[in-house]
């Protein structure tokens, strides 16, 4: 078992299996970039930072911020219903599930992210090894005690200590959305879809001398069935055109379950697809590594109940997505017609000719119905010319002041504070912070907050805007860039 007291310990170990291949050279650079990022003011001021030669890591220095105090412990089957944890690593050679450590998959709420939730045995019991064995998980929100105690590695790794599950449905589908509304397109650049995987919120697994990284994604897809090359354990290795990170057209081969094959192949039409990028590495002796693709077929319609708009909620999420992310502000952004134009034309060379004219012509032509595909999401709230998107770490600032009650109007009430706080009080001195959130608190929810109640508020606030959210959207664009 890993020694887990020293610092490091664990990407040293991931160094050491992988130093000397285009992996390291990737990790290299994920750190390198960890080292411009967090030489920000606000992030040196409300984080500690934790750095060796192999690793960088970080924690909020409050229990009162935003940062990492909910995360979402998810079966993946709960969200895309075809395609289980158990079934994809079952498929993909051992795991060490049960041996040193529990490695968990989670959305971070605060870093609106997928990570590898890590646990040894502290203080959090029902995540033990020996309760999620074959990765039989279920979903559940695991509220953090003590956020500040909470390390996250730049190797997309997360260690939760004193913790408990929240079980409230109504911030579970909301984590759906937001993972559903995270996963982009893989980067498919040749020898860069290795390297920047490190940059792709990969699912983790670690082991003596081999580490496994798993990327999930969504995207569209058309695959050539005049290529089709049947493997062993039920897999067809197919030729498959399909969109990749930069909204190109590319062409590369997949794997995909034989059950599946008939269905996606059907009619020659684009398919929402989620796809895996799997890279198995090991025996840092005998370097080996493995490298493959798979899809699996899927339907936002399961998850939004709208089951019209298929494509089109795929289409839109990842434009909207990218829009946001290269917005300067924390939750607002505009559809520029240009710019959403040019995504769509890029989308639409993966249609034939009328297609691509009809589903642009009914995103750009008929802003009633992209306002209402932009609501189906979820998670984005359209206002005339300007969207807003409801950042999950807006739920950090919601559980420690309201009992249970996480519905959509609650968190833009939470926005509204949040946005105006941004606006006018954020560089007020604390007097005036904590007058400003009684007064804007009482206006949005009719009750008075105590004065400790309002300084909790105000750390929580601040932490969104000026670390949760700038430090979400760094590490989450750059994976196209």
């Amino acid at each position: 078992m890993l020694d887990v007291i020293n610092k490091g310990v664990i990407e040293s170990h991931i160094a050491k299996i992988i130093k000397g291949h285009i992996l390291w050279e990737g990790y290299k650079n994920r750190l390198f970039y960890a080292e411009q990022i967090l030489k920000k003011p606000e992030f040196q001021t409300s984080l500690t930072v934790i750095k060796g030669d192999s690793y960088i890591r970080f924690k909020s220095n409050s229990d009162d911020g935003s940062l990492n105090s909910l995360f979402f412990i998810y079966e993946i089957e709960k969200i895309f219903p075809r395609l289980s944890w158990r079934h994809l690593i079952r498929g993909l050679t051992p795991i060490l599930l049960n041996k040193a450590a529990s490695h968990i998959p989670a959305f971070n709420f605060s870093l609106d992210q997928l990570t590898t939730l890590i646990y040894w045995g502290e203080q959090v019991p029902f995540l033990h090894a020996n309760d999620l064995h074959n990765l039989k998980l279920r979903n559940f929100v695991l509220k953090i005690n003590k956020p500040s105690s909470v390390e996250v590695s730049f190797a997309n790794l997360v260690w939760p200590k004193s913790a408990y599950p929240l079980n409230n449905r109504e911030i579970e589908l909301f984590a759906s959305y937001y993972i559903f509304n995270s996963l982009m397109p893989p980067i498919l650049d040749g020898i860069d879809s290795i390297s920047k995987i490190w940059f792709e919120s990969p699912f983790v697994i670690i082991g003596d001398k081999m580490i496994k990284l798993f990327t999930l994604h969504k995207t569209l897809c058309i695959i050539n069935e005049n290529y089709a090359k049947k493997l062993r354990n039920g897999m067809i290795n197919v030729r498959a055109k399909l969109i990749d990170r930069n909204f190109t057209v590319r062409q590369t081969l997949v794997d995909i379950h034989e059950e599946y094959f008939n269905e996606t192949t059907k009619d020659s039409i684009p398919r929402e697809v989620i796809f895996i990028k799997y890279i198995n590495f090991k025996n840092y002796y005998e370097p080996e590594i493995k490298f493959r693709y798979i899809i699996y077929p899927f339907e936002s319609a399961e998850i939004f109940k709208k089951e019209s708009y298929g494509l089109l909620l795929t289409m839109l999420s990842i434009v909207l997505r990218q829009c946001y992310l290269n917005s300067n502000d924390p939750f607002f952004f505009t559809i520029v017609p240009e710019i959403f134009k040019s995504y769509l034309s890029k989308i639409g060379e993966l249609f034939n000719f009328s297609k691509t004219n009809a589903f642009g012509l009914i995103l750009i032509n008929n802003k009633d119905l992209l306002y209402e595909l932009v609501s189906t999401l979820g998670i984005y709230v359209p206002n005339g010319k300007v969207i807003s998107y409801l950042h999950p770490a807006l739920f950090g600032c919601m559980v420690n002041n309201l009992d249970n009650a996480f519905n959509k109007d609650n968190l833009l009430a939470f926005q509204r504070i949040a946005s105006e706080y941004n606006k006018t009080a954020k560089d007020s001195k604390s007097s005036d912070k904590i007058s400003f959130i009684q007064n804007i608190f009482k206006k949005e929810f009719g009750y008075n907050l105590s004065f400790n109640e309002s300084i909790q508020l105000v750390r929580a606030i601040h932490d969104l805007v000026m670390v949760c959210i700038p430090l979400s959207k760094a590490l989450c664009l750059n994976g196209g860039s």
